[in-house]
């Protein structure tokens, strides 16, 4: 049975979700909010689950003694309240929502920006007050003023096509768009000294990272036009708000409209949000009904994607993947993991190098996923691992464990259609037989691909089979000689042991071959030890795939 803790409120709907897919994978669902950190450090390790907004802080401290967690899931944008790097070490899947709040964080951008034109926030006092103030509020059209957008991800692509539709031309900075993208979005994609430059309206909607803390501070407002109005309505400590304070002061920014603080809540006193042309909420990005709803479905069906075992398409330390991408990549996944399982299990010692290659024009922007794949399965059966593997902490385990991983792709086409991912492993040791020898084991190079949708094994060290990659096998690496089929079947038989399928790939006639069978159960030790005495048989292997 797994366990998932709600330790912050969430919308109904999303324990709802959790409740029905527990009829499905028995699945129990505790909602405890406003834990102490003590509290919640006692109980945590009996989660396999953890849903969050931003009251719980999954600091290090809590992943360490949360033993049996495998992800955890942020309803909503912002991971800032997890250690995601502590949670990758340990392999467990973190989790946001980006799609649930976007249109209601988009559309507070947007009322921020009408506010700061028309001086909204300043009149509802004025009146409130009981004063008729008109001459003091004179305010600014949208129209015909250009608007700069600083992150084009989601919100900020869908606050570029509210304000074309006032007649604002948006110009844009993100260094991780391509210009295709901003240009199919009537977008101009420019630097950020040019969004400086020309924008008449700034609207921030970055990630807060250390690269992006005080980005926008005394520098970047010398470099903007007099009488500017600035919108941060994503993360607080993106704009350096001493900075922001003295602009505002000096008339250089003659309006802010600020969603977000550096600190929160905000010290009431603070200077900022009392002068007179700041317009300010309390965070309220995401507090729409209708956001509360999506992004609490959205958290409850990635925990449970994730407890059943799926790829999650927004999870944070993983690479991204759209819900079709993640369709179509699934196949390739599983090659690639599979593909690794059998390298392990043919090596002849440790493996001490692999390059890992994805060659064709399929997925090409998903090879880093499919190297993670690959070291999956290359290190689940290792002995002497600090934990488990998964395709979240791969590459750390990888690391830490001396294995040298090089990644290679390249678009130019395999031996097949789609995409070929082609395992090299390298590891010591070398076999003969007899009269002939066989090359030497060091070096081994492992081919599949998908047909049809389904994973194959296509070639073991330049030997062309066709294999499907499941369930159990015997692999033996030989000189090819009449017979050898036959006796070892007929041995299988013996022991009441059945073969499903067999498939046999050689160079030349009576050159070096490989035999895989596809049996319907496991061989224990001993007949193996019976099977290696066949004459012909050389370095058999029995090895377990998995479905």
């Amino acid at each position: 049975m797994f366990k998932v803790l709600v330790s912050d409120p969430i919308a109904k709907e999303g324990l709802e979700r959790l409740r029905e897919a527990g009829a499905n994978i028995d699945l129990q669902v505790d909602v405890k909010t406003g834990l102490p950190k003590d509290e919640l450090l006692k109980i945590v390790a009996a989660y396999d689950g953890l849903i969050v907004r931003s009251e719980t802080k999954v600091t290090a401290e809590v992943i360490r003694a949360a033993t049996n967690l495998k992800v955890v899931a942020r309803a909503g944008v912002g991971v800032d309240n997890v250690d995601v790097p502590a949670a990758t070490e340990r392999g467990i899947i973190v989790v946001n929502t980006p799609t649930g709040n976007t249109i209601a964080a988009c559309e507070q951008a947007f009322t921020l920006l009408l506010a700061t034109a028309r001086k909204l926030g300043q009149a509802n006092i004025s009146m409130k007050a009981g004063r008729w103030d008109r001459k003091q509020f004179m305010g600014v059209e949208l129209a015909g003023k250009t608007l700069g957008i600083i992150g084009l991800g989601r919100i900020g692509t869908e606050l570029a096509k509210r304000a074309a539709a006032f007649g604002m031309t948006p110009v844009a900075y993100d260094p991780f768009v391509q210009p295709a993208y901003a240009e199919k979005q009537g977008i101009i994609l420019t630097s950020l000294d040019e969004v400086y430059r020309r924008a008449d309206f700034i609207s921030v909607h970055s990630p807060l990272l250390p690269e992006t803390f005080h980005m926008i501070g005394t520098a970047a407002f010398e470099k903007m036009k007099p009488g500017v109005r600035i919108i941060n309505a994503a993360r607080g400590g993106i704009i350096d708000e001493d900075a922001l304070y003295e602009a505002l002061k000096s008339g250089k920014v003659a309006a802010a409209g600020l969603d977000v603080f550096e600190k929160e809540p905000v010290d009431p006193e603070s200077p900022l949000v009392k002068l007179e042309n700041v317009v300010a909420a309390p965070h309220l990005g995401a507090s729409t009904e209708e956001a509360q709803v999506k992004v609490a479905i959205d958290a409850a069906e990635s925990v449970v994607a994730a407890l059943n075992g799926e790829l999650v398409p927004n999870a944070v330390n993983l690479p991204g993947l759209s819900s079709e991408a993640l369709a179509e990549l699934k196949p390739y996944l599983n090659l690639a993991t599979k593909l690794g399982r059998l390298a392990t299990s043919l090596s002849d010692g440790p493996i001490s190098n692999v390059e890992i290659w994805t060659l064709g024009n399929v997925l090409p922007d998903h090879a880093r996923l499919i190297s993670m794949a690959a070291q999956q399965g290359l290190l689940e059966n290792q002995p002497g691992l600090d934990g488990p593997v998964n395709l979240v902490n791969a590459r750390s385990m990888a690391a830490r464990n001396g294995l040298e991983v090089v990644e290679k792709t390249t678009t130019e086409s395999g031996p097949f259609t789609g995409l070929t991912i082609s395992l090299r492993v390298q590891t010591g040791g070398s076999a003969s037989n007899g009269d002939q020898a066989l090359q030497p084991l060091g070096l081994r190079v492992f081919d599949g691909t998908v047909i049809n949708g389904q994973p194959r094994i296509v070639s073991l060290n330049g030997l062309m089979v066709d294999v499907e990659p499941s369930g159990y096998m015997l692999v033996s690496r030989h000189i090819d000689r009449p017979g050898m089929i036959g006796r070892v079947g007929t041995a299988l038989g013996s022991y009441g042991i059945n073969i499903a399928r067999m498939e046999v790939g050689r160079r030349e006639r009576a050159g070096e071959a490989v035999m895989i069978l596809a049996i319907d159960e496991p061989v224990n030790q001993a007949i193996m030890e019976e099977l290696s005495k066949i004459d012909g048989v050389e370095n058999l292997r029995f090895v377990s795939l998995g479905d």
